[in-house]
């Protein structure tokens, strides 16, 4: 295996493989299986940008709502002791 003929010749058959042992296309790494595969988790997995909106705006009221109860306590309380 010493011959670098041969090394060079393995290398560039490997390199037209993808990982999971296909032939890939000459100027992708991946197969076309793989690159579905691939793009398909990317979408799935990334939440979008509108529903992260939503949740920011959702949390955001539901901290307000707290905060606006704490202090009608603090409100009713404060009465309480005044009388």
């Amino acid at each position: 295996m010493n011959n670098p003929r041969l090394i060079a010749a393995l290398a560039q058959i490997r390199h037209g493989q993808c990982p999971c042992g296909a032939v890939a296309e000459h100027s992708e790494p991946l197969c076309r299986k793989c690159r579905a595969r691939m793009v398909w988790r990317r979408r799935t997995t990334r939440t979008s940008r509108r529903a992260a909106r939503r949740l920011a705006a959702r949390q955001a009221h539901e901290g307000t709502r707290i905060f606006a109860s704490a202090m009608a306590l603090l409100q009713a309380i404060n009465k309480g002791v005044e009388s």
